[in-house]
């Protein structure tokens, strides 16, 4: 079957007024997708800048405006409503609701000003955006709320009722946590952990997948804290539990497993002791760490890292199968820096990496380059035998805006990541994706 939605994709839905339709392959099954499960993939697309401003700060042409996707699986159409996200923060920006009828986003920075040519132009984001998602073909924005200042990594607990929104270090009030009932936002709480100063950064925040604990990051000390979540009516507080845990160099987001076993995230090796801070960065690596649920013993619940994988350059996005045996992380290489620049990747890559769900001990499979541009985020379908990978642009020759690049996972004796002919024509810029099932 011929997939219809044409490189045009991203000029048509520049500056839309609500929901687009693009057309994509019909039919219950995709071609060359055999397998694939779940309802929808929903994407997130920075319209403000080009990718190599990360580097010198210059926006570059408008291609299209901030806007959120929502590209149905069972005939790879695809759906967007405006929506004002950035790809500055983590890759965390957006979470589905457990019953997948909503999605939220957080807005690290607002929408690019008429007049704005630089990153410096770009306003500070405040708002939290919810968006009904149970009719794929017709997202809506349905409710926001200004929460703080630079929100960055988002989750939503197990049984969707709260949001969890890390707020940027110039807000001071560490994490946000938002009231949800149904279509509306609520009440909004603050807090933090006495260990986690004022001035340290908070780049993301990921609930438990059944309880009330989360992981939260403080990308500049290289240490992840959990904690537990106390709830008391719309007030919430946080108690630390158990040990913090040092990792490798800038822990950017990380994800756990689906039995909450274990906590992998990613490590970037960025900081101001690297040149270019990001840009000279040495291959990074994920680690696994023994979450401690139960807490029983004599000196408390203890967090044990068990295992440390190596991954390609700026492995940003960590992704986890449903079966909790696989992880990909999206590796940026250098592939924002300008064309003409001497450290430019003209490719990126993945890294599959097996886990043993027994010992939580990971072994990096292999590093696969393709031609991509910051690849910020990819998430497993619920089968788990495809990794859909957001590919915020293209390089030069390359068709206008972005895309949602399919690959196959393939297992047995030996395992490894096959890119799949199936590339579904996106937005400029998606950055941040989650499965719907």
């Amino acid at each position: 079957m011929k997939n219809t939605c044409l490189t045009t994709c991203a000029a048509a839905l520049a500056f839309v007024a609500g929901p687009v339709l693009v057309e994509g392959t019909a039919g219950a099954e995709p071609a060359g997708l055999p397998g694939l499960e779940g309802r929808a993939i929903v994407s997130i697309h920075d319209g403000d800048m080009v990718a190599s401003a990360y580097v010198n700060g210059q926006l570059g042409a408008r291609e299209s405006t901030d806007l959120l996707s929502v590209l149905s699986l069972d005939d790879l159409s695809l759906a967007s409503v405006p929506v004002s996200n950035s790809v500055a923060g983590a890759p965390t920006a957006v979470a589905v609701t457990p019953d997948g009828r909503f999605a939220v986003v957080s807005e690290s920075f607002g929408p690019r000003p008429d007049t704005g040519e630089t990153f410096r132009d770009l306003p500070i984001g405040t708002q939290l955006i919810l968006v009904d998602i149970s009719d794929p073909a017709a997202p809506r924005v349905v409710d926001s709320a200004d929460v703080g200042n630079r929100l960055d990594g988002l989750s939503i607990s197990p049984d969707g009722s709260v949001i969890a929104v890390a707020l940027h270090q110039t807000d001071g009030r560490g994490i946000a946590f938002v009231q949800r009932q149904e279509d509306a936002l609520g009440a909004v709480s603050y807090a933090s952990l006495p260990a986690i100063a004022a001035e340290q950064r908070i780049s993301h925040v990921e609930w438990h997948p059944t309880n009330d604990f989360v992981a939260i990051h403080t990308v500049d000390q290289a240490v992840v804290h959990f904690a537990r979540v106390i709830r008391d009516g719309a007030e919430v507080s946080l108690e630390a539990w158990g040990n913090a845990v040092l990792t490798s160099k800038y822990p950017f987001m990380g994800r756990f497993t689906p039995d909450g076993a274990y906590y992998l995230t990613g490590n970037l090796f960025w900081g101001p002791d690297v040149p270019g801070i990001w840009t000279e960065a040495v291959d990074g690596d994920v680690m696994s760490i023994r979450f401690d649920a139960e807490g029983g013993g004599e000196r408390g619940p203890r967090h044990q890292i068990v295992g440390r994988s190596p991954t390609g350059a700026s492995p940003e996005g960590v992704a986890i199968s449903p079966d909790g045996e696989w992880a990909v992380t999206t590796n940026l290489e250098v592939s924002y820096a300008p064309a003409e620049d001497a450290r430019h990747t003209p490719y990126a890559s993945l890294t599959l990496i097996d886990i043993d769900r027994q010992s939580g001990a990971l072994t990096t499979v292999g590093t696969y380059y393709f031609d991509g541009i910051l690849p910020e985020a990819a998430t497993f379908d619920a089968s788990g035998r495809y990794v859909a990978v957001v590919n915020f642009d293209q390089h030069l020759g390359g068709a206008e805006g972005g895309s949602i690049d399919f690959w196959r996972l393939v297992e047995g004796a030996e395992p490894k990541l096959v890119r799949t002919r199936t590339s579904i024509a996106v937005p400029h810029g998606p950055h941040s994706t989650m499965l719907v099932n």
